[in-house]
């Protein structure tokens, strides 16, 4: 009696359901991590003011940068050991996970040095008003001093991940963000530490994320382990690791691009204002960060859907969840639209009692989310593209909007244009550069998929003769 192989749901169940059987997990999780900052910022703008959450959110881009090396160099590493454990090449995963802890602890320790050391310097080069440098100062140091620590962190938790562990990698970041929350709320409304207490509370909550990850690390039976004679650099491991984060670094450093570059045009443009809109602008940063999150895990799971299926030579499916990602993405931002144009500032109420900023943050939210209706575009677009194996459209695809438009708009505008349009146009270029990007991108995928029914159509007509 012969067995016939059983499908797998994911190339056989129901397109729209199971999307959002895959998304919801992946979603939910990103928000327990994405309240880390935005508590923060509420706290920070309750108990400290207005000009507290400007420092803070001058700092935020400083305080990405180190983020984005470290997800790089996890990311990169956890591709290259979960490509080890599916050849069953444990002892060169441990060789690979202990290498790539020593650079971690290495960078995390050098990027400590440089950002503490010169951290005045750093925000007199960005131009800072003075009323915020001290908050930005305030709020840099304690997350730039555990550099090592938190870069070890983040290598630990991608370890966990690269060996298909998520219930523990979300453990450490519930933890981590719940810690947060709650350290916040004791050094800032208790022991009234203001924003170094809110630093610490940070810095704090990394470091008990890091040990709880060690521990998981060394608890119960992994395939990758910790192995001391590899905890040095080693050259050929290193270089494909970070070849292989490349694109996660430029996503993260795009962002905090793009965050240096509104600030440095507000000084500009807005001069003796640029205070008030940089904290405007960094409590709808935090909102807006959050309201992200979910397009991010339905890309995600789309990224898996697709790229299965097409492994599959399952083409018709793969078109099929573009069209609900595309949907669901659209549904989801159209309702997020009409709340942040029409009555942001009942989300911004969160954050303050000052209306002045409330009214500024609404102002500017009245502006950039006037093409946030694209945002699924933008994202899931270029994910078909890195699903199917097409690095260079994807990479393209992906910087697009930030590197090629967003980015050189906002620096030639600061420059010819500021003086005549004032701050306004800075937030105009967002939805401008929104649209640009979705019909391009939206053009070219739509190219792409008309031929993918093309090759569709003749695998049909060949299975029939």
């Amino acid at each position: 009696m012969t067995h016939k192989a059983q499908v797998p749901p994911i190339l056989s169940a129901p397109v729209a359901p199971l999307f959002i059987k895959m998304a919801l997990p992946i979603i939910f999780g990103l928000l327990i991590n994405g309240l880390f900052n935005f508590v923060d910022a509420i706290f920070i703008s309750r108990a400290v003011g207005t000009d507290a959450i400007g420092g803070v959110s001058a700092a935020f881009p400083i305080q990405m940068i180190m983020i984005s090396l470290s997800a790089m160099l996890g990311s990169g590493m956890a591709s290259i050991i979960s490509r080890r454990l599916g050849a069953d090449q444990d002892e060169e995963a441990n060789r690979i996970f202990s290498a790539s802890l020593a650079l971690a602890a290495f960078v995390g320790l050098l990027l400590s040095i440089i950002i503490v050391f010169f951290r005045v310097e750093i925000f007199s080069l960005m131009q800072l008003p003075s009323a915020l440098v001290p908050y930005a100062i305030d709020y840099l140091t304690p997350i730039a001093a555990i550099g090592l620590i938190s870069f070890c962190h983040g290598t630990m938790t991608d370890c966990l991940r690269a060996q298909g562990l998520n219930g523990k990698v979300f453990k450490v970041m519930a933890t981590m963000a719940l810690l947060n929350i709650a350290l916040d709320a004791l050094f800032l409304f208790v022991f009234e530490w203001g924003v170094p207490g809110a630093a610490w509370a940070t810095a704090l909550s990394i470091t008990v994320a890091f040990f709880y990850a060690m521990y998981l690390l060394n608890v119960g039976q992994h395939r990758v382990t910790f192995t001391p004679r590899y905890f040095r650099l080693i050259r050929e491991i290193h270089k494909e690791t970070i070849a292989l984060g490349i694109p996660v670094f430029l996503s993260y450093t795009g962002f905090a691009m793009m965050l240096l570059m509104v600030n440095i045009a507000l000084v500009m443009v807005a001069k003796e204002d640029a205070p008030l809109l940089i904290s405007a602008h960094g409590i709808l940063n935090r909102t807006f960060m959050l309201i992200f999150l979910p397009v991010l895990g339905m890309m995600i799971a789309f990224q898996t859907f697709a790229g299965f299926n097409y492994g599959a030579q399952k083409n018709d499916r793969v078109i099929q969840v573009l069209k609900v990602a595309l949907t669901y993405t659209a549904g989801y931002s159209l309702v997020w639209s009409t709340i942040m144009i029409l009555i942001p500032d009942v989300i911004f109420q969160i954050f303050s009692q000052d209306q002045i900023l409330i009214q500024e943050a609404a102002n500017i939210s009245s502006i950039v989310f006037i093409a946030f209706i694209t945002v699924g575009i933008a994202m899931i677009c270029p994910a078909l593209f890195q699903a199917l194996g097409f690095a260079k459209p994807a990479a393209l695809l992906n910087a697009f909007h930030t590197y090629i438009l967003l980015l050189p708009a906002l620096g030639l505008y600061s420059l010819f244009w500021g003086d005549e349009y004032g701050s306004d146009g800075i937030w105009w270029l967002f939805p401008i550069t929104d649209v640009i990007t979705a019909i391009i991108v939206g053009f070219y995928t739509w190219y792409f998929v008309a031929k993918l029914k093309t090759e569709l159509t003749i695998q049909q007509a060949n299975n029939l003769s």
